[in-house]
């Protein structure tokens, strides 16, 4: 029997609640793909934006070529695209499923990016004079150190390689230098923490990978560096590494570089045949010709091969931003046997705390230098072996190289075989360093405009050294070898706490804004220098090798006060001041403490009322700056306080049977106190065309009082015949200009040029407290530093040539008209080795998937020093003879006259110009389709050229001598790939 079930009626209220519940479910489950490309205003795609759905925590960054996909929910109208830089835009979908968004710049983010002494400040309110250069405009050739991201990018900035050889720094130095005997190296800040010395490695940068860098700022006048004081005179030099972000992706950067190196040129000297035939003629030679036919050159030179990979990941891990990578070198010498491994690694991490009150910046930096330092020697010596001598020979009394055994009792007096330096030589370094720092800035709950800063960072290095040769090579055959083993050589441990508060107001009442800077310093540097005796080849420990002391710990430290004041009005004028106070352990109590104040101006010209609605002018602003730094690095921790030397084995008195080591007292100055530069800068910021035409143009003037300066001093005044004193004046004074433009800027074609030109004229004004006449004037010397005159200005005699315009050997101009050739008969030259003008040129040109990039530059109106061997007494009158230079061919000189080693006739005006690397890249975009991997190659030449009219190797050098260890030419192929 049925029963009926009476029907339930659903309530409205519940009929309502499924049916919304259904709805949204179905609203929810309705998804669509929205692609698109992100582009600037030169529709350059941009890489890394951010794209997301407003709303929503769903989003995506853009690939390689600027394009995006994202899946997002049927109901989202909205898009949020943004990049750093650039305005935030919002782009409304609407019923589209392709966008293609163009960002515009946004001025005030980009002023942000400008890294200056503790803090950042905009590019648009610098009153000093600041040069700032990031990734996108560095170097695009494979560098092997950091500095050649920026080698002649910015004006006033002189950056010469210190040799060619592999893993080489460069000296770098702004606006001419401040210093004679202190350093004229700028300091490096790396992420908050100040460098140290070289710390083992090739080069004070040497340890950092340039894959991993951001950017560089250049603080060059007194303005911009003061705040940094007693370690500024030189210039700052602050470089900031990449660091993750809250993108939500993970980005794999992957690169790899292969390098070949050659020598471009080979020194010009007689070949086999052209040495026998002149000792035929000159029918002597101290060591008679042989039979062989051997380019010693070639066989010290060979084609070398490097690889360098790296890898990197960056992104975030929920509100935390990373980055990390390694990277590997390996790197071989044009010289045979040299070689350079690098292992580096970088960890950046940068999170924020309490609703972004508290930011937290920590950077740790570590890199292992492994060296095979071929002996340098043999590069010398391969222009003056004997050509006509073979490599080998069968006797291996000393390993089967030639030698000159009839000096086997004394080799000292011998000329060594420069390919059995090479081989038979073994010198290893290794280096391990880290570099690290965590950075914290609080942001006050209650006063959100007030930070509290404290950095806290080390640098911290150790090395090991070792150098060995067997007993059968020839100058140690009759110590039975060496072997010296240093492990460790050095350790190195400094560092660094500083605090500071900023505090930032906007005074709207009164168009006005200002911000203050308050903070402490406390640097401290240790180094531990280890000694250890030198043993035989076969292990016995060689007599009279034991180190006086095992180890010694120099060390110094700088306390310092400071503080900063910046300043806005109406957006138009603005005020810099600053002041700090260093005290430094290298000086006496007395003259502890060095004051240095500074002081700049600047007026934004283009936002007065004819200029701020300009469609022509984008930037005008006139700076006035002045201030005073301080100097104290490169001379010793102990100058001021008496010292005292323990003598060695040969520094001993006998009484009765017992010897006794001596102990003497060395040279010190009680009265040591800072030296100081003054410098003032006027300088105007243009900008033309929304800044498509822009640069810069500076005047400025240095001038360095209370010199430290390595001074002669009469007999019996102190412990020695020299001292480190206070005594004289130098003076700087020059412009700089740079300009860059965008001739060229469309959707698939865009090209840049920048250049840049500086002039420095330097000259010291004060040598001695007395008469300045003649001070600095050395007749051992060809370089001098007298009043009047730059630093390095050589000093020479006045060469006396022949009817046909050739030197006569050993004629000089009697200057004084006494009948006597003396130093008194030289005269300064006004040649100096440091250039008085500096250009600098690069240009990207790119097409489509295509990229053509580069850079050239020159120094001109500097001199050097070119005397090669051109005198037949190296053949008859030497113990073993030697080869010549081609340059006899001119000279014939054939006497040994002395006065002939200071002639202006082997002075060079060694002008150059030089193109520094072409680059070619091509993108190929996204592999595969749909993929989010990018991939990119370039191939790349460096130094390719250089047109000069000097005739030694290359006239870029330091110091008025060519680097004996030539730079060679790099051929390089690259391969990028990102994801």
């Amino acid at each position: 029997m049925e029963q009926n079930v009476p029907l339930k009626v659903l309530q409205p209220k519940t009929f309502f609640s499924i049916l919304l519940f259904l709805f949204c479910a179905l609203a929810m489950g309705q998804t669509k793909t929205i692609s698109g490309k992100v582009f600037d205003n030169s529709y350059n795609p941009l890489i890394g934006a951010s794209v997301l759905a407003k709303g929503t925590n769903t989003g995506t960054v853009t690939d390689f070529d600027g394009q995006f996909s994202l899946t997002i929910n049927d109901n989202v109208s909205t898009l949020i695209v943004s990049y750093l830089g650039y305005v935030t835009q919002e782009v409304n979908i609407g019923d589209q499923n392709t966008l293609t968004i163009t960002l515009e710049e946004d001025t005030e983010a980009l002023d942000q990016v400008v890294i200056i002494g503790y803090g950042t400040q905009k590019k648009k309110d610098l009153t000093g004079s600041v040069a700032s250069i990031s990734t996108e405009d560095f170097q695009k050739a494979p560098v092997t150190n950091v500095e050649g991201l920026i080698a002649n990018k910015l004006p006033g900035i002189q950056i010469t390689p210190f040799s060619g050889k592999p893993g080489a720094g460069s000296n770098i130095l702004i606006r001419g230098g401040s210093s004679l005997n202190a350093s004229n190296d700028p300091l490096f800040v790396v992420d908050g923490v100040p460098l140290e010395g070289w710390n083992g490695g090739p080069g004070i940068l040497s340890q950092l990978n340039p894959n991993d860098i951001e950017s560089f700022t250049v603080l060059k006048d007194a303005s911009a560096s003061a705040i940094y004081g007693s370690r500024a005179s030189n210039g700052v030099i602050i470089i900031t590494t990449k660091k993750g972000n809250l993108s939500g992706e993970t980005k794999v950067n992957i690169s790899s570089t292969t390098r070949v190196s050659k020598i471009i040129n080979k020194a010009s000297v007689l070949s086999a045949d052209q040495y026998r035939n002149l000792v035929n003629d000159i029918g002597f030679s101290n060591t008679p010709p042989g039979n062989a036919n051997t380019d010693w050159q070639d066989e010290v030179y060979q084609i070398a091969l490097a690889t360098e990979n790296n890898i990197s990941v960056s992104g975030s891990i929920k509100s935390l931003p990373y980055r990390a990578s390694v990277g590997y070198l390996d790197q071989d010498g044009i010289l045979k046997t040299g070689n350079y491994k690098r292992l580096t690694a970088l960890v950046n991490l940068n999170p924020k705390f309490f609703d972004n009150h508290l930011k937290v910046n920590l950077n740790l930096k570590g890199s292992l230098e492994d060296q095979r330092i071929a002996n340098e020697s043999a590069l010398w010596t391969s222009t003056a072996f004997d050509p006509t001598q073979p490599v080998y020979v069968d006797d291996q009394t000393y390993g089967g190289y030639f030698q000159y055994t009839q000096f086997a009792s004394n080799p000292a007096l011998a000329l060594i075989n420069p390919v059995s330096m090479l081989y038979q030589v073994t010198n290893k370094s290794e280096n391990k360093r880290s570099v690290g720092n965590i950075q914290l800035d609080y942001s006050l709950h209650f006063l959100p405009d007030l930070h509290i800063n404290v950095n806290a960072g080390y640098d911290i290095s150790r090395g090991t050294y070792r150098s060995s040769a067997p007993a059968n090579y020839f100058p140690s055959n009759i110590s039975g070898g060496y072997i010296y083993d240093a492990n460790p050589s050095t350790e190195v441990k400094n560092t660094l706490l500083e605090s500071y508060l900023f505090y930032s107001k906007d005074l709207e009442s009164i168009k006005s804004k200002f911000d203050i800077t308050v903070g402490y310093s406390y640097n401290d540097f240790l180094t531990t220098n280890y000694f250890y005796p030198t043993y035989r080849a076969d292990g016995t420990k060689q007599p009279n090798s034991d180190p006086t002391f095992p180890f010694d710990k120099p060390s110094h430290s700088i306390i310092s006060f400071y503080g900063r004041l910046n300043y806005t009005l109406n957006d138009k004028y603005l005020l810099t001041a600053s002041l700090r106070d260093d005290g430094s352990s290298r000086f006496p109590e007395k003259n502890r403490w060095g004051l240095f104040p500074s002081v700049a101006l600047a007026w934004k010209i283009n936002q007065e009322n004819f200029l701020k609605n300009s469609d022509v002018v984008s930037n005008l602003k006139l700076r006035l700056s002045y201030g005073i730094t301080g100097q104290q690095d490169g001379i010793g921790n102990y100058v001021y306080i008496p010292g005292y030397s323990v003598g060695n084995f040969n520094n001993q008195y006998t009484f009765g049977n017992t010897p006794y080591t001596t102990v003497s007292p060395g040279t010190y100055n009680p009265d040591l106190r800072w030296e100081q530069t003054e410098s003032a800068n006027i300088g105007l910021d243009f900008g033309f065309l929304n800044n498509r035409i822009n640069g810069s143009i500076d005047f400025y003037k240095k001038r360095t009082k209370d010199l430290l300066n390595n001074t002669i001093i009469p007999l019996g005044v102190n412990f020695g015949n020299s001292l480190l004193l206070n005594i004289g004046n130098m003076e700087n004074e020059g412009v700089e200009f740079s300009l860059n433009t965008i001739p060229i800027q469309k959707e698939n074609m865009s090209w840049d040029i920048n250049f840049n030109v500086t002039y420095n004229e330097g000259k010291i004004t004060k040598l001695s407290n007395t008469d300045d006449s003649g001070v600095g004037l050395f007749s051992s010397s060809t370089l001098v530093n007298t009043v009047g005159y730059q630093r390095n200005t050589f000093y020479l005699y006045h060469q006396v040539y022949n009817e046909d315009g050739m030197p006569i050997e050993g004629q000089m101009r009697d200057l004084n008209n006494d009948g006597i050739l003396n130093a008194d008969d030289r005269y300064i030259t006004n040649k100096s080795t440091a250039p008085r003008y500096l250009l600098g040129f690069s240009t990207n040109f790119a097409w489509n998937k295509w990229s053509l990039s580069t850079s050239l530059h020159a120094n001109l109106d500097h001199y050097m020093f070119f005397r090669p061997y051109d005198n037949t007494i190296a053949i008859t009158n030497y113990q073993v003879s030697q080869n010549l230079n081609t340059l006899y061919y001119d000279t014939l000189f054939s006497n040994n006259d002395p006065a002939q080693g200071f002639s202006d006739f082997y002075l060079q005006n060694a002008s150059f110009l030089k193109m520094d690397n072409i680059t070619l890249g091509y993108n190929f975009g996204q592999t595969l389709v749909n993929s989010k991997v990018g991939l990119s190659i370039n191939a790349s030449v460096q130094n390719v050229f250089i047109i000069t009219n000097y005739d030694g190797l290359d006239p870029e050098s330091l110091g008025g001598y060519e680097n004996s260890y030539p730079v060679p030419r790099v051929y390089a192929l690259g391969l990028n790939i990102n994801f």
